[in-house]
């Protein structure tokens, strides 16, 4: 359970990126001159809603290295730091000129409440989903306060760039999951939970099947005598295969953000 709480430490403090291990320098200077570049009609600036650009993320697309993807929260005003929700807006820009290329906005992606949005960050492995369909993916981190209820959690987004659009392929997907119930000394359980995704074979027609990899991890720890022992029950595995059905992939509630 110690362990287990020491290495959720070290990921919430390891979960923003800095920019430039992103071949991206200063994120912020580069969202802020994205929108100096866009056209009026791109991600027009909304009344209620206000652009955190130190919340920008950015990072080159190794596969389109012409091209840069950027990530910028928007917040609802008139909420706080501990209760607001928002959306996210993405752009795909001009590496050279950071110009906007392709954009769209993940309505809805940010809450803030009783667990709050803790950064995101952008996913460039190939997802090769087709012969024309290259996707990337944005991954946001959550987390609550909590000491004796410690949960943290991540969620994929998976997207792809359609002329100037860029489409969002799924809903969001799990991909970490930490909870835990302990006393804050030594006696407790927690079930530390990871997925991983890989494309399937290219089909004739269509997108290519996503396959879901779950590994999960329920520890328990107790007090003996003067000493706090722990224990890992055997690794629990799953797998799932997501289809998609023309118009995104089908994602089970098992695998959505609670």
């Amino acid at each position: 359970m110690r362990s287990a709480l020491l290495v959720l430490l070290a990921a919430l403090c390891g979960a923003a990126l800095p920019a430039h291990a992103q071949d991206c320098h200063d994120a912020q200077a580069a969202a802020q001159q994205a929108y100096l570049e866009r056209a009026g009609n791109v991600l027009p600036d909304r009344a209620g809603y206000t652009r955190d650009t130190t919340g920008s993320v950015c990072r080159r697309w190794p596969a389109r290295p012409g091209l840069t993807l950027l990530a910028t929260p928007v917040w609802r005003d008139g909420g706080d730091n501990d209760s607001r929700d928002g959306d996210v807006e993405v752009m795909v820009v001009d590496t050279d000129t950071l110009a906007p290329r392709a954009w769209t906005v993940l309505a809805g992606a940010l809450d803030s409440d009783a667990v709050f949005f803790d950064g995101m960050r952008l996913d460039t492995a190939r997802y090769a989903l087709s012969a024309d369909t290259l996707a990337f993916g944005l991954r946001l981190q959550r987390r609550n306060g909590s000491g004796p209820n410690p949960f943290s959690e991540e969620q994929l987004r998976l997207l792809a760039m359609q002329g100037t659009a860029l489409r969002e392929l799924s809903p969001p997907l799990v991909t970490r999951r930490y909870q835990a119930e302990w006393d804050t000394r030594c006696a407790g359980e927690s079930i530390d939970m990871t997925r991983t995704l890989a494309v399937g074979r290219p089909p004739r027609q269509g997108l290519a099947e996503l396959i879901v990899s779950e590994r999960r991890v329920t520890s328990r720890s107790w007090m003996d005598g003067a000493q706090c022992r722990d224990q890992d029950t055997p690794v629990d595995t799953g797998r799932y295969v997501l289809r998609h059905d023309g118009r995104q992939y089908a994602v089970p509630e098992a695998l959505r953000p609670l």
